[in-house]
């Protein structure tokens, strides 16, 4: 009677001491996740800001550089942010939807202009995905705009004359299908758009999304 009364004091005991080795692992795993998620974040942010940095460098690069550009580079570090400054801008496709392999040309215009002369230069960042699409940008030469920088999603377009506050197409943008993309809508948007007046004057509009349909 005693022996079997010490084994059922036991058999408690070990099962209490599983469980905790149980939870110690979901308990370890949870904050494997958590570091993965922390580091992969650090990592992404410093993409970010180093594609940025590489994007400023190429456009002080081309003020300096670009004698027929009157803008220099202390000019554009001087550059201010001014609010009551605005213009509209439009994104309209030449297509209504591709198939995979095909592509789909999407014209950037600006309209109702409310910045001093006009606007000198046009920075957004392209948010799309890469696996799905291939992108590019083709300058205007028609109206003078020229691209000068486009690395990772960051793209930089500069008017080479004068400017001026008529409607005016800034570039065209184009996104090719891969041959993996499934029929859907595709979400893409331009972010932190932001334009450079002739007279240095920075100021920001809202996103302004594309959704790209896929046959």
């Amino acid at each position: 009677m005693g022996d079997r009364r010490k084994g059922d004091r036991r058999a408690p005991e070990e099962g209490v001491i599983k469980i905790q080795k149980k939870n110690i692992w979901i308990y370890g795993l949870v904050i494997a996740l958590l570091i993965f998620a922390i580091v992969l974040n650090i990592i992404s942010w410093s993409a970010y800001f180093k594609s940025k940095s590489q994007y400023n460098t190429l456009v002080d690069h081309y003020y300096n550089g670009d004698t027929n550009n009157t803008r220099s580079t202390t000019e554009t570090k001087k550059s201010v942010e001014n609010n009551n400054y605005s213009c509209n801008i439009s994104i309209n496709g030449d297509k209504k939807s591709i198939k995979p392999g095909e592509s789909i040309e999407y014209e950037v215009k600006i309209s109702n202009i409310n910045a001093g002369q006009g606007i000198r230069s046009f920075e957004t960042y392209i948010d799309y995905d890469s696996n799905l699409f291939d992108c590019k940008v083709i300058s205007n030469e028609e109206e003078n705009w020229s691209k000068i920088g486009f690395l990772e999603g960051y793209l930089t377009m500069v008017k080479s004359d004068d400017v001026s506050t008529e409607d005016q197409v800034i570039a065209k943008i184009v996104f090719t299908a891969k041959s993996n993309v499934s029929a859907g809508s595709y979400k893409t948007s331009l972010n932190n758009i932001k334009f450079t007046s002739g007279d240095s004057q920075i100021f920001s509009i809202a996103d302004n999304n594309i959704n790209i349909k896929v046959d």
